[in-house]
C-alpha cells in the first residue's frame, strides 16, 4: 500500500511537470504577441522569468526580457514572440533602454540583445561590463551596434545614474545570490518614469548588507519586482518590508512547475502581491 502511494505521488509529480512544460511552450497567437500595450499611467507587461517591459507614454524600458530557452525550470519567450522582440516589431519597436541585471542566460542572451539593437538603432543597451563583453564576443555584428552600448561600472554598494527621455535610471551595485556566484555583476535598477518609482533587483543576495547603502525603503517605491523566493518565508517577507517597503510587490522568476504552489502560498501569506506567471499579462499603475 505504501509502495502504491509512492508510485501515485511520483505519477502526480510527473503529470504536473509535464503540464507546466506544455504551458511554458504553448504557442502564442500572432494577435497576442502583437497586442498593443495599455497606455494608462505606467504599464508593466510581463515578458518571461524576470523580464518586464515598462511603458509610460512614449517611454519604454525593457529589463531582462531578451533571452531564449534555457533549461526546464525557466519561463522564456516562445519562438514566435522571440522573433517579434528580436526584430523590434510593434509593439516592441520603441524601446528606449535595454537593461540587463546580469549575464545568466535565463535573463539575457547576447544574440537577442544584438539583434534588437540592430533592428532598432534608437535603442540603447545600458548594462555591466560582463554583459557588454558577452555581446561583443558573441554577436557577429557588434561593430554595427557599438554606438548604442553604454557600459555601466558595477561597484558593490555604489550607484550611478542615467537621466534621459523623462526617465531616471539608477543602477545599483549588488551581490548576486549564492556564494559561488559572488563574481557575477548583478545590477539592480531603480527607475523613475511617469511619476512612479519601480525597483528591479535581478537575482540579488537577500542580505541587509547588500542593500543598506541605498536606503530603498525611503524611496517610496510604487512597484518592486521581487524574486519569488524572497516571499515564501516570513523572514523574507519581513526583509522586503524593511528594505523596500513598496506599495505593490510583483513576484517574478517563478518556475512553471512551481507556479500553482507559489500562487497558493502568496494568496495565503501575502495576498496583495501579484505573481507574474503568464507571458504578456499586464498591470497599470
Amino acid at each position: 500500500m505504501k509502495h502504491l502511494a509512492q508510485v501515485i505521488a511520483l505519477v502526480c509529480l510527473f503529470v504536473a511537470a509535464a503540464c507546466a512544460q506544455a504551458e511554458k511552450t504553448k504557442p502564442l497567437k500572432r494577435e497576442e504577441v502583437s497586442k498593443p500595450i495599455a497606455t494608462k499611467g505606467v504599464t508593466v507587461r510581463y515578458i518571461a522569468n524576470e523580464g518586464v517591459l515598462i511603458v509610460s507614454g512614449d517611454e519604454q524600458i525593457l529589463i531582462d526580457g531578451l533571452h531564449r530557452e534555457y533549461g526546464p525550470d525557466y519561463l522564456f519567450p516562445p519562438p514566435e514572440m522571440q522573433a517579434v522582440l528580436e526584430n523590434a516589431k510593434a509593439p516592441y519597436d520603441k524601446i528606449n533602454f535595454l537593461l540587463v541585471s546580469h549575464v545568466h542566460l535565463d535573463h539575457f542572451h547576447p544574440q537577442s540583445i544584438g539583434l534588437y539593437l540592430k533592428s532598432n538603432p534608437r535603442s540603447v543597451l545600458a548594462s555591466s561590463n560582463q554583459v557588454v563583453d558577452e555581446v561583443a564576443t558573441n554577436f557577429a555584428d557588434y561593430a554595427k551596434v557599438l554606438s548604442q552600448i553604454r557600459p555601466i561600472t558595477h561597484e558593490l554598494k555604489k550607484s550611478s545614474e542615467i537621466n534621459e527621455h523623462s526617465v531616471r535610471i539608477k543602477f545599483l551595485g549588488l551581490w548576486h545570490a549564492g556564494e559561488r556566484r559572488k563574481d557575477v555583476q548583478n545590477l539592480g535598477h531603480l527607475i523613475t518614469i511617469g511619476g512612479k518609482k519601480l525597483l528591479h533587483i535581478g537575482d540579488a543576495d537577500m542580505t541587509a548588507e547588500n542593500f543598506s547603502a541605498f536606503n530603498l525603503a525611503q524611496e517610496k517605491l510604487d512597484v518592486a519586482f521581487i524574486p519569488f523566493w524572497f516571499l515564501t518565508s516570513e523572514e523574507g517577507r519581513k526583509f522586503v518590508r524593511d528594505q523596500f517597503n513598496p506599495k505593490t510587490i510583483i513576484a517574478v522568476h517563478i518556475p512553471p512547475a512551481q507556479a500553482a504552489d507559489v500562487i497558493a502560498q502568496l494568496k495565503k501569506d501575502l495576498p496583495d502581491a501579484i505573481p507574474f506567471t503568464k507571458i504578456l499579462e499586464e498591470r497599470s499603475f
